[in-house]
Order: C-alpha cells, then sequence, then structure tokens
C-alpha cells in the first residue's frame, strides 16, 4: 500500500511540475508576443506623431505665404493650402501610392491602387506577403505607413503653392496638384524608395 502511495504522490508531482513547465512556456510565448505587439504599438505610435508634425506643416505654409502676399489674395491662399491638402489626399490614395510602393518594374509600380491588395503588416522581411514589398522593412500597419507617405507627397505640392502664390488660378493649381502627387512624385519616388533603377 505505502508504494502505491509513494507512485501516486510522484506521479502527482510529476504532473504539477510538467503543467507548470507547460504554464511557464506558454507564459514565454505570451510575453513574447506581448513584447512585439508593444512594439508595434511604439513604432506606430511614433510614425503617426511624425506624420502630425510634417502634416502641421501645410498650417506654416499657409501661414508663410499670407504674410508675404497682398491683404487681398489672404483667403484665395489659405483656401488654396487647405485645398491642396484634399487634393492629394485623394490623389495619392487612388493611384500615388500604388506608383510609388507598389510592386511592379524599375519604372513605377503596378499593384496596389486605393492602397488595396494583399498584405500582411506589419509583419517584416521575409514573413512579409503583400504588393508593397518595397515596404517589408518597416514593422508597423499598411495605413499608417500610407499616412506617413501621404503627409511628404501633400507637403511637396504645398511648397509649389508658395512658388506660385497670386500668380495661378485656383482650379489650375488644384489640377497640377493633383497630377504631381498622383503621377510626378510616386513615380520619382518609386526609382529610389519603391525597388525602382535608383534604389540599387
Amino acid at each position: 500500500m505505502r508504494i502505491f502511495g509513494l507512485a501516486a504522490a510522484i506521479i502527482t508531482l510529476a504532473s504539477i511540475f510538467l503543467d507548470a513547465g507547460k504554464a511557464w512556456a506558454q507564459d514565454t510565448k505570451a510575453l513574447e508576443k506581448s513584447i512585439v505587439d508593444m512594439r508595434v504599438a511604439l513604432d506606430t505610435a511614433w510614425v503617426l506623431i511624425a506624420g502630425f508634425l510634417v502634416f502641421w506643416m501645410h498650417a506654416g505654409f499657409a501661414m508663410l505665404e499670407s504674410g508675404l502676399c497682398r491683404a487681398k489674395n489672404t483667403i484665395a491662399i489659405l483656401y488654396k493650402n487647405f485645398g491642396v491638402v484634399a487634393v492629394s489626399s485623394l490623389a495619392f490614395w487612388v493611384i500615388g501610392f500604388a506608383l510609388m510602393f507598389g510592386d511592379g518594374n524599375s519604372i513605377f509600380g503596378t499593384n496596389g491602387l486605393f492602397v488595396f491588395g494583399a498584405d500582411n503588416s506589419p509583419a517584416m522581411g521575409d514573413a512579409y506577403k503583400g504588393v508593397f514589398s518595397s515596404l517589408n522593412w518597416s514593422g508597423i500597419p499598411l495605413m499608417a505607413k500610407f499616412f506617413f507617405q501621404l503627409v511628404f507627397a501633400a507637403t511637396a505640392a504645398t511648397i509649389v503653392s508658395g512658388c506660385v502664390a497670386e500668380r495661378i488660378h485656383f482650379s489650375s493649381f488644384m489640377i497640377f496638384s493633383f497630377v504631381l502627387v498622383a503621377i510626378i512624385y510616386p513615380i520619382q519616388g518609386h526609382w529610389i524608395w519603391g525597388g525602382g533603377w535608383l534604389g540599387s
């Protein structure tokens, strides 16, 4: 009877330690996953904060242009700076991001119109499966990547607005801004950052 009691105690202790070992392994995996999730969250927050700061450059450009132009044109200049952000956002969303970062050839991207397509961000490196493989080095969600690139594309158009202040019609400038952010800026960006011929 004592042998059976001793065997039962050993089996009970072994199962307790085995379960504790499994729980510890699960806790380790959960800890690793939470560390990865925290890293993605912090990286995303940093990219969005940096994007917000660049976005505020539009307000600075509006104030600079308003201060350097005649008072009678202030409303038109402010309206133009507001409108360029809207037009640039639409242009970059529809085609610009796809031309710049979509997989394609060495001249321009051919995938990802409307920022749509296969994407498993924030996966990185070889784990990334999607149509924006030139951004697989960044471990943040796709929409954060899009916003960050959008504010720079829109800023390129806003810089031009200061050069042509009081010298261009509003509709002409909006058409130019759409073409700049939808085609010109993204294609040149693809050459360098999208896997194009200048990148190597």
